[in-house]
């Protein structure tokens, strides 16, 4: 008799991690990851956000990823913090970017609204879609986020990705503004906690 699949868990992203989780967020981040990263591929960009998902203190730290692992696999991850902490953890990832390339000349761009809780970065592995993990991660973090008192948790769509946006409004956001980030359009989205 085969033994039944263990269930899969949601639970606070590890440094070991790193390997399953990163790919992930570089292609939820697209190319405002390339862009951040100074590259023009998906691949090339992860050893930067690698760096960045193992150390703490900055906006793509593991310290703010919950994933949801099914046998072992990560097999779906989101990145959510603080919307009015944004700015002093996106600090770290400019110093950084300047390291690489000191004639960078990177400025943070506000994406998230005051006082919300920020996702914002979501990704599902490839083989583990269409299975509802985006929607549990989500409901996660927002869970996460109202048992730290805040009443409302935001993200931004982009409006080349209709279905992602269909996905936010099933689970209760609504378009509330408009935000432009490295010269590409996104709707800033929304959802009581409470």
């Amino acid at each position: 008799m085969k033994p039944a699949a263990s269930p899969c868990v949601v639970r606070p992203a590890r440094i070991g991690d790193a390997a399953q989780a990163v790919p992930l967020l570089v292609e939820a981040l697209d190319h405002l990851a390339l862009q951040l990263a100074g590259v023009s591929a998906h691949a090339e960009a992860v050893p930067f956000f690698a760096r960045l998902f193992e150390a703490r203190g900055n906006r793509y730290s593991h310290e703010h990823v919950l994933v949801l692992e099914c046998d072992g696999e990560i097999a779906a991850a989101i990145l959510a913090y603080p919307g009015d902490d944004e700015a002093a953890l996106a600090a770290p990832v400019l110093a950084a970017r300047r390291r690489g390339e000191p004639s960078a000349t990177h400025r943070h761009e506000p994406e998230s609204a005051p006082g919300e809780f920020y996702l914002d970065a979501l990704a599902v592995a490839p083989r583990h879609r269409g299975a509802g993990l985006a929607a549990r991660l989500i409901d996660a973090a927002c869970a996460r986020a109202a048992a730290a008192g805040f009443d409302r948790a935001g993200l931004l769509v982009d409006l080349d990705k209709p279905g992602v946006k269909r996905l936010y409004a099933r689970l209760g956001f609504t378009v509330d503004g408009e935000r432009v980030l490295a010269g590409h359009r996104y709707e800033h989205m929304s959802r009581a906690l409470r």
